[in-house]
């Protein structure tokens, strides 16, 4: 009887059960750390009122100082070297009982200064050479001179020191703003300059330009701000209006050189500072200055994450208690899943013919496994369909290529019969270096046979006038037409001369003869059939340097692109030019080309200045064959174009190294070949073979515009060459010949008077 999954709902509920019990842990989590910042908000405003009262305590005590000052006259008298000592105890005794004040200044109406330090703490006067049991520093400066008075801490004086006066107190924005006003004025926060630390300047104008006035040390500040019964990671920074530091809780270097954003005061929120989140809120005080306090969301909600783990582990040893329940009720299931993973398997190695039906008594399952058969079949008809759709576009490729080369297409069609042979061979050989070579299936043959097929298919970017190139001066056409043009020419203008009496008939033969010979010189030299030896180069340049006159201009009935390449003036017609010429709108430029990207995908071959170099001297002169150094790379760089167009193509990944089989078959095995100069220990055994299958019918074929056919034993010899050069491997070679898989091919294929012994 087939039973309904339905009926293991019991196993919904266990999940049921753990949802609920996330949920209500989530929401005891999310109320206990909503009732621990309003909490903690409260604990703010708290501290920012009694922040705010006490610095305005402070300030009254700052101000209050110097109006007692003021009301006591003590700074009545012109200020002098020799300082009453009364006075040095009054300000002694202020400084004492305010331990916050660090110093007590007067600029009197002559503009004289007077300065009392306690230095308990500082150690900058130490340049001064002050005595070591130095308590109180007295600063005086009149006019030019500033001298500096050392008491110990009885006010016993233990020395002085006079320099030329160096500091100057008519610049200092204290000094300015106690001028314009009648009440005592505050300084933003500042370093001192004798003590290096920071702190508020309180000034107040006691007469016309005299004005008195005590540093304050923002350390007393800092203690201010300590915080007792509160969490260890709280911490108070005060700053002023603009944001800019004044004092905190933990002060460091690196805080007080900061500007803090005041943007969003009045405002709580959680802020990241050096990877760990803040509780933060920024308040306005009494004074207009800011307080921004924070503390650590770690160490906040600590206590509710400890309990919410007390919750969670209760939760979890109840559905542990669950598992051996949960274990049997899906006893039952477990059998026919596992055995519909095995015929899941059995498809995703696309082994289709046997993917069976499972039997079982659940209708969903059973269900599944019909589906999982129709899906195989449906997978299987699907995937031949691809396969032919495959072939169909590589014959597509070759169809084009043989379009625009018909010697190439056929170079695509003969090379993979070759390579298959050779890797069948290879497959079924019981030789010592083949042994361990795995034998391949039917998918890494077929992606053996694509690679081989796709192996030159870049050639499809490479113009057909390069491909096909059989005369150095061939470019869409052969331009030794020109060339006889030019002949013609000279031997026209030399007929001219004889009509007109400027040469005689001897003369006039002479050059004729000598215009005949130079012009089949050139055509022969054209040909590139042999090696041009130095001599032929020299008569090559000797015979350009004849001149001809053109009437005509140059320029007219080019395109733009071809105007482009003409970079000098005109020139003022007639104007007389060498026979042959290398002029500057004969380079091509290479242009848009990514030298980084060439170079980080691997690809060493060396890339020529110019895309095409059309001009005749250059082009007369390539030493061997018919094609420039930028023809030849253009040529190479099929290889190149073949391995980025089959990179780009998504196969599956049972075809993943097609790209690779097709893009090293010009590779060698001492690391010479091209494009990436790989070495015999980077090549892998089916790209060897394609290599040998690429050179054995590029040798033997005899459909190359460009040379004859050679014969089966001269192919043959060549290679032979090539395995002493470490060009293709000799293993290889061996197996090839042996085999017999050249005669073979050779009479499918070959000419009859090619086949030779």
């Amino acid at each position: 009887m087939k039973i309904s999954i339905r009926t293991n709902i019991l196993i919904v509920f266990i999940i049921s059960t753990f949802t609920i019990a996330a949920i209500l842990l989530f929401s005891q989590y999310y109320f206990s750390k909503k009732l621990a910042l309003e909490e903690t908000q409260k604990s703010f405003e708290h501290l920012a009122q009694t922040l705010s009262k006490k610095l305005a305590a402070q300030e009254y005590d700052m101000k209050r100082v110097i109006d007692v000052m003021d009301d006591k006259n003590l700074f009545l008298q012109p200020i002098s070297f020799d300082i009453p000592k009364t006075t040095i105890k009054h300000l002694v005794d202020i400084i004492e009982l305010k331990p916050q004040i660090k110093s007590i200044f007067y600029v009197d109406t002559k503009g004289s200064f007077f300065e009392l330090l306690s230095i308990k703490e500082d150690t900058l006067f130490k340049q001064y050479e002050m005595p070591e049991a130095t308590q109180w520093v007295a600063i005086v400066i009149i006019n030019d001179q500033e001298k500096y008075i050392y008491f110990d801490k009885t006010l016993h004086i233990l020395g002085n020191y006079i320099l030329k006066k160096h500091y100057s107190y008519s610049d200092k924005e204290w000094y300015k703003e106690a001028l314009k006003s009648d009440d005592v004025v505050i300084s933003k926060p500042y370093i001192f300059s004798y003590s290096n630390k920071r702190g508020l300047t309180y000034a107040k104008k006691i007469a016309q330009k005299s004005v008195v006035g005590i540093d304050c040390m923002l350390q007393s500040i800092s203690q201010m701000l300590d915080i007792k019964e509160f969490y260890s990671s709280t911490e108070i920074i005060l700053v002023d209006q603009y944001g800019n530091f004044i004092a905190t809780t933990r002060n460091t270097q690196e805080q007080s050189k900061k500007v803090y954003d005041i943007s969003r005061s009045d405002k709580t929120m959680v802020v990241q500072e050096n990877g760990a989140f803040m509780y933060q809120n920024i308040t306005r005080l009494q004074n207009n200055d800011y307080m921004i306090i924070q503390v650590s969301m770690e160490e906040l909600l600590a206590p509710y994450k400890e309990n919410l783990l007390y919750s969670l582990s209760a939760a979890l040893i109840l559905i542990l208690l669950f598992i051996p329940v949960i274990f049997m009720a899906t006893g039952f299931l477990v059998k026919p899943v596992k055995k519909l993973i095995l015929q899941n398997k059995k498809i995703a190695r696309r082994e289709f013919d046997k993917v069976q039906r499972i039997e079982t008594n659940i209708i969903e399952f059973d269900a599944l496994s019909r589906s999982l058969v129709e899906m195989s079949q449906s997978i299987q008809e699907y995937q031949n369909t691809q396969a032919k759709l495959l072939d169909s576009i590589i014959q597509l490729i070759a169809e084009a290529i043989d379009a625009k080369s018909p010697y190439t297409a056929g170079h695509c069609k003969r090379v993979p019969e070759i390579a298959l042979m050779l890797l069948d061979e290879v497959n079924k050989s019981q030789k010592e270096p083949f042994k361990e070579f795995e034998v391949i299936s039917k998918e890494e043959r077929k992606e053996f046979e694509l690679a081989a097929w796709l192996h030159d298919c870049g050639k499809v970017t490479t113009p057909e006038y390069v491909v096909d190139k059989a005369t150095k001066l061939e470019t869409i056409y052969n331009r030794i037409h020109e060339i006889r043009m030019r002949f013609e020419v000279l031997l026209r203008d030399a007929m001219i001369a004889r009509c007109e009496g400027k040469i005689s008939q001897e003369e006039f033969e002479e050059q004729k003869k000598q215009l005949e010979d130079d012009f089949a010189f050139i055509a022969s030299v054209n040909l590139g059939g042999e090696f041009l030896s130095e001599e032929k180069i020299k008569r090559v340049h000797t015979i350009a340097q004849q001149k001809w006159m053109r009437y005509f201009d140059d320029r007219l009935g080019l395109s733009e692109n071809e105007l482009r390449r003409y970079m000098q003036e005109p020139s003022s017609l007639p104007v007389e030019e060498q026979l042959l010429s290398d002029k500057e709108h004969h380079k091509i430029f290479r242009e848009n080309f990514d030298y980084e990207a060439y170079e980080k995908e691997g690809f060493k071959e060396e890339v020529p200045e110019y895309l095409y170099n059309y001009g005749e001297i250059y082009n007369l002169c390539i030493a061997k064959g018919t094609l420039t150094q930028e023809e030849r790379y253009k040529i190479n760089e099929h290889v190149i174009m073949s391995i980025k167009m089959l990179e780009k193509i998504p196969f599956p990944p049972y075809y993943s190294k097609i790209p690779q089989y097709a893009g090293r078959h010009h590779e060698t095995l001492d690391g010479t070949g091209y494009p990436k100069r790989l070495s015999d220990k980077d090549l892998s055994i089916p790209e060897k073979i394609m290599a040998i299958a690429d050179v054995f019918e590029a040798l033997s074929a005899s459909d190359r515009p460009y040379k004859k056919a050679k014969k089966l034993s001269e192919t043959l010899k060549i290679m032979e060459f090539m395995v002493k050069d470490k060009q293709i491997d000799g293993e290889l070679f061996e197996l090839f010949v042996e085999s017999g898989i050249y005669k073979e091919y050779a009479k499918k294929y070959l000419n009859p008077e090619q086949i030779d012994d």
